[in-house]
């Protein structure tokens, strides 16, 4: 009986000792070998965000904070029309221009810009030159820029490349009327760029080409408008435009001065030992070009005139100061 039990004994003791090296070899396996942690499924990169914007209209003046309105012409989705009438048409020259072409002579129109905003006190520029291939050979045209506009009334101030003439026009219901006009040798010939500049306070014009101030105007009668473009033929056949830009900016006074002396002499250098080839009067305007090495004598332009010369500093009132003046030789 009790080898019996001891038989029984050792049977228990053997399976208890058989379970333990299992469950002791199964927790060697998990503590020696742990279950690697797997690796993530791959996953293609994702795709960036495209943040999509309208791009700004990419105009060479863009860059100024005083800009009021700017359009290079680049980006039809300015809003500029496209249309074709009987005897002309306007629209975008891609990549880079707008366009008025006239079919027939004795022809004007104006295109202004799309959202019709108003301006009063402001300056004014547009680069702009006719198209010789799209031109007629011979006969005479003009072009620039319309201001002030509301209806009917407006003013422009055009040029023609073969005349060298400019105009300051005041259009009314009734009629085109001439303010001004004048020579200006330096506007350039059929396919060569004109920048024309308006400066515009109250009812004083000034009107530069290149840089140039070759008239000032004064007239009440439209104190505020439009802007836009400009486009004549007088007996030209067929007369293509281009308009490479137009801007406006806050109002900037042009850098002019006002003779003080009842009459002062304009002399070929910065001195009383050279000649005088003319005499100017109180209140004439002149445009200062440069100034000589002392700063006493200022290079000065005669406003709608060719003609140059030397007068003394101290008997001119100017708009703005002349220290920053580049240094003009005899």
């Amino acid at each position: 009986m009790r080898n019996t039990r001891l038989h029984r004994f050792d049977w228990v003791m053997l399976s208890a000792l058989i379970l333990s090296l299992i469950a002791t070899g199964c927790a060697g396996s998990v503590t020696s070998e742990p279950t690697p942690t797997p690796s993530p499924t791959p996953e293609a990169a994702p795709t960036p965000m495209v943040i999509v914007e309208e791009t700004p209209i990419p105009n060479e003046q863009a860059s100024d904070s005083n800009a009021l309105y700017q359009d290079d012409f680049t980006n039809p989705a300015t809003g500029w029309p496209e249309e074709k009438f009987d005897n002309y048409f306007i629209g975008y020259h891609e990549p880079e221009f707008y366009h008025i072409e006239i079919t027939s002579s004795h022809y004007k129109t104006t295109v202004f810009e799309p959202e019709k905003r108003t301006f009063s006190d402001v300056t004014i520029e547009v680069r702009t030159f006719a198209v010789s291939n799209k031109t007629s050979p011979d006969g005479d045209l003009a072009y620039g820029l319309a201001f002030r506009r509301s209806g009917d009334q407006y003013y422009a101030f055009t040029i023609s490349p073969r005349t060298k003439k400019w105009f300051v026009l005041k259009s009314t219901p009734n009629a085109l009327i001439v303010l001004s006009e004048g020579v200006e040798e330096g506007i350039h010939d059929l396919d060569g760029e004109d920048t024309l500049r308006v400066d515009t306070q109250g009812a004083n014009f000034s009107f530069h080409i290149n840089d140039r101030l070759v008239a000032q105007v004064t007239d009440s009668d439209f104190p505020s408008g439009e802007v836009g473009l400009y486009a004549q033929t007088f007996d030209s056949a067929h007369t293509h435009i281009h308009f490479d830009s137009l801007t406006v900016l806050d109002f900037e006074a042009p850098l002019v001065c006002s003779v003080k002396a009842l009459a002062l002499n304009l002399r070929t250098g910065p001195g009383t030992g050279y000649s005088s080839s003319t005499f100017l009067t109180k209140d004439d305007v002149v445009q200062p070009l440069g100034v000589n090495s002392d700063g006493d004598w200022i290079k000065v332009g005669m406003a709608g005139s060719e003609e140059q010369g030397w007068v003394s500093r101290e008997y001119l009132s100017c708009t703005a100061d002349l220290d920053q003046l580049p240094l003009a030789l005899p």
